[in-house]
């Protein structure tokens, strides 16, 4: 009935690659296998059929399998040619693509081309790559961004003051704050939003599982520049990764039977325990310094400032980066509440702090504190507990939360310093002059 059709298929690598390779197949038959090993393949289809009016042929591609292969778009390349580009997300399996060519002339449509029966073939992928994004970055510039990372930790045991650890031991009023919040509130909102918003059973659990996460790293860089108690955040954020060796299987365990996912037990134990002497270490040796060679850790205090500004730059450049090919996939829900969770968790922190008539800075931190979330400690626990198609599905939580909260945080230090400046140049005008 349809003429056989001259059609090129070229798969492309993902965006980021530098190299692009691609396989060509002309004429291509219904027993013509496509191997995919990337979570995120282009194709481009070629036609020498000409449109009889502008934009007037398109492309309808259908998989038998969504959960082997998923189409996230279809694009028109050119106006002069019947060019067209197809963005596929793949997991593990086999399925058939079905390709057809269409010209709609008024309001009928007419099949002009056709190739069905494609079969794809995705293998498994091992879980130490499962979530790498397409991104290459030297090994050079890692290094150093680590060293960065290790100085700056340093700088900030040197501004650790060990009569703020002794009164917070006399009233741990605000890590107990901080603790009910991350571990038992959180959850439970993250549970709640998920249900009503309707998201999935999978991305649910992702969302639970980073809102009952433990402070992240940022916490004390915010902490220092929205003029906070940096020696408290460190002790929060210490504290907290120690209780998520418990309270993380815990409420991994409770939600994951809530969401009918039973079996959903991991926590990834290992990667806390990383994390816990990653933070201690250094910030211990920067007390060291201080106690040992104060003259040292004042060189050090200085190029905290500079230096947490820069990392936190870095920081969320990655994890966009990072998480650029899972939120193709994301929609308006799960956008919407990537950006509440960690203003709620802002919003409760400052509150409960504010009611137990904290000082203003204890009130920024445990804010801090309670919304700047390990979203990767939540990444780590859903690779351990699905199967990769789920997991792709499941990791759109994390990253979204680690992102919207970097932006969230970078939006309040802009005004809090517009508004503190503001304030200066009123005090300054209304001095009167001698």
């Amino acid at each position: 009935m349809f003429g056989k059709a001259l059609v090129i298929l070229l798969l492309l690598v993902t965006p980021g690659e530098a190299r692009k390779s691609f396989l060509s197949f002309l004429n291509i038959q219904n027993t013509e296998i496509l191997s995919f090993a990337k979570a995120e393949e282009t194709v481009v289809v070629r036609s020498s059929y000409k449109d009889k009016q502008p934009r007037s042929s398109y492309l309808s591609v259908k998989s038998d399998d969504p959960t082997v292969l998923q189409v996230v778009n279809v694009t028109k390349t050119s106006l002069d040619t019947t060019d067209f580009t197809i963005r596929l997300m793949t997991f593990p399996g086999e399925t058939n693509l079905t390709i057809q060519l269409w010209d709609s002339e008024g309001r009928q449509k007419r099949l002009i081309e056709e190739i069905k029966n494609i079969k794809v073939r995705v293998p498994e992928q091992t879980e130490d790559n499962l979530f790498q994004a397409p991104m290459h970055v030297n090994r050079y510039i890692l290094l150093l961004v680590l060293s960065m990372i290790l100085l700056n930790k340093c700088a900030f045991g040197c501004k650790i003051e060990f009569q703020v650890l002794q009164t917070v031991w006399k009233k741990p009023r605000p890590v107990v704050l901080g603790a009910v919040t991350q571990f038992f509130l959180m959850p439970f909102c993250g549970f709640l939003l998920s249900q009503i918003l309707g998201l999935p059973k999978a991305q649910a659990f992702g969302f639970v599982m980073t809102c009952t996460c433990p402070g992240g790293g940022g916490g004390y860089l915010f902490a220092l520049l929205l003029q906070g108690d940096v020696t408290l955040a460190i002790l929060m954020t210490c504290t907290s990764t120690s209780l998520a060796l418990i309270m993380m299987p815990v409420n991994s365990y409770l939600y994951s039977r809530l969401l009918g996912l039973a079996g959903i037990f991991h926590v990834p134990v290992f990667k806390i325990v990383s994390i816990l002497l990653f933070i201690l270490t250094p910030i211990s040796v920067g007390v060291v310094i201080k106690h040992r060679a104060p003259e040292k850790a004042v060189h050090l205090e200085r190029v905290v400032r500079p230096l947490s500004l820069t990392l936190m730059f870095v920081g969320i450049y990655l994890a966009f980066r990072m998480g650029l090919v899972f939120l193709r996939t994301a929609n308006l829900d799960v956008l919407l509440l990537g950006l509440l969770v960690p203003a709620l968790g802002f919003t409760f922190g400052y509150s409960f702090a504010k009611v137990s008539m904290l000082p203003l800075p204890v009130c920024k931190t445990v804010a801090i504190e309670s919304g700047m979330l390990n979203s990767f400690l939540a990444l780590a626990i859903i690779q351990l507990s699905f199967s990769q198609s789920k997991a792709y599905e499941a990791s759109v939580a994390p990253f979204t939360v680690a992102m919207c909260s970097g932006c969230e945080m970078l939006l309040l230090l802009l005004v809090y310093k517009c508004k503190k400046r503001g304030t200066l140049s009123t005090e300054t005008e209304n001095t009167p002059l001698v």
